[in-house]
């Protein structure tokens, strides 16, 4: 789908200190002196996250969830119709009767007549993927941060290269299936940002300085999952291991998100879960998700914490609008023992269909922790506002606008109210290939965030191969 994003945003309220970030499901703050630098450099997951292996620079955060295997986000409004990946389950969008079969790329091409890709037709079974890269120029030297996942400044960077081998289920079937998903950054800077907690983490420690590898692969999900079609109104989809998390409108993979650069509102939240999750499809316009995890962006590790997940969606098959209301509940205290994360998120999103090629979209979120060292209780909420205009089947603009409010600067290693504007175009010359400038202007009413500055102008260009 061909759209144009037109994001504004609107948040609230200023705050106090400057502690150090946290980022999702991160191990512990390490409490950051304010000044004109970026915050110390911490291992992902921990309070104050900086860039991997750059000395220096902001803390870093964590990612969210893939292209197809999702598991609630719509697909990228900024991709162009022809290049979109079908809909993350993210968002539970059902693929209905007359939706066209998505395109076919290099790689499925290559094995379709071979003995190999007919098994694995017969099989369900799908081997893709894409390759994302960008170049970023900036008003700053050293980092972009706490600006994400293009966060180095005047560089080249491989984003992710990105392998996708999934056993697809449908719903619609209304029959028992089984499937399962893996979703790996093979290599990519982005997997910087997407590790969990007690999986291939020691990346994090293996680079300059102590820091991140320039480089890192993660896997980002993996996990088995059943249809039981006699579970609930019209049936229940089960997951079981890792998997991208229900909350927030953006995405990790490239072919599904707006932009190179992410929200704030997505950075310094949850990317990942490990646990169970449930959805069940009440009637053709209900639907409500349930679930437990070990926390948000961590593994089978010694820092876990008992996790709700929840959901409730409405969504009526012939209407133009649809809301998702998610949660993510535990004790939301810091745990100094194990030096990690664990918070409570509340999101909203609406999505409203304006006209043929105009949509309109909110993204609000609210989260919160105590015990957090030298800080004590932080809040950190804000909203983004997306209108999606389809320009041509080729052509997608793009506008967006959000208010970030960091009010002790645990996750982004700055305290103050983040206002945020991006525009840029997703142009698609052919089948397979996305090429997307843009420009983007923060600024930070209570802190020298960026290098010693208030305000960062940032411009790049990313372009992304399917195959």
């Amino acid at each position: 789908m061909n759209s144009m994003i037109l994001v504004m945003a609107l948040s609230v309220g200023q705050g106090p200190g400057g502690a150090a970030p946290v980022t999702p499901g991160s191990p512990f703050p390490a409490v950051r002196v304010q000044g004109t630098g970026g915050p110390p450099l911490v291992l992902p997951g921990l309070i104050p996250m900086a860039i991997p292996g750059q000395p220096g620079m902001p803390p870093m955060v964590p990612p969210m969830p893939p292209a197809t295997g999702n598991g609630t986000t719509p697909g990228a409004p900024g991709a162009p119709a022809a290049e979109e990946a079908p809909k993350a389950d993210k968002q539970d969008e059902e693929k209905k009767p007359d939706t066209p079969e998505p395109p076919i790329y290099l790689l499925e091409r290559s094995l379709k007549d071979t003995w190999l890709g007919k098994t694995m037709a017969d099989h369900n079974l799908k081997l893709y993927g894409w390759s994302a890269m960008s170049y970023t120029l900036s008003t700053t030297s050293n980092s972009n941060l706490p600006v994400t996942f293009n966060d180095q400044p005047n560089k080249y960077q491989l984003n992710q290269n990105w392998i996708q081998f999934d056993k697809t289920i449908d719903p619609t079937k209304g029959e028992f299936q089984w499937g399962f998903a893996t979703s790996t950054i093979l290599p990519g800077t982005d997997a910087r940002f997407t590790l969990a907690r007690g999986l291939f983490d020691q990346q994090l420690r293996e680079g300059r300085n102590g820091g991140p590898r320039d480089y890192p692969i993660d896997l980002y999900q993996a996990y088995f999952q059943a249809f039981l079609p006699n579970l609930g109104g019209n049936g229940t989809t089960v997951k079981v291991g890792r998997f991208s998390t229900h909350c927030g409108y953006e995405l990790v993979q490239a072919v599904d998100t707006p932009f190179v650069s992410r929200s704030y509102l997505f950075q310094y939240n949850p990317f990942t879960h490990t646990g169970i999750w449930a959805v069940t499809q009440l009637n053709d316009t209900w639907s409500v998700g349930n679930g437990v995890a070990l926390g948000s962006d961590n593994f089978i590790d010694s820092a876990n914490r008992l996790t709700g997940l929840g959901q409730i969606k409405w969504a009526p098959p012939d209407g133009k609008t649809s809301v998702i209301f998610n949660t993510v509940v535990t004790r939301p205290r810091f745990d100094v023992a194990e030096n990690f994360a664990f918070y409570n998120v509340y999101n909203l999103q609406v999505v409203h269909k304006c006209t043929d090629k105009l949509t309109y979209v909110v993204d609000a979120a609210f989260s919160h922790m105590d015990g957090v060292p030298n800080v004590g209780s932080a809040t950190w909420y804000g909203a983004a506002n997306y209108f999606i205009y389809k320009v041509t089947d080729k052509l997608t603009s793009t506008l967006r606008t959000e208010l970030f409010h960091d009010t002790k600067g645990i996750r982004t290693g700055f305290k103050g109210l983040y206002t945020e504007v991006t525009y840029g175009v997703a142009w698609s010359p052919v089948p397979g290939v996305i090429i997307r400038p843009n420009i983007r202007f923060d600024h930070n009413n209570q802190s020298r965030a960026f290098e010693g500055d208030r305000s960062m102008l940032t411009g790049a260009l990313e372009m992304i191969f399917r195959w």
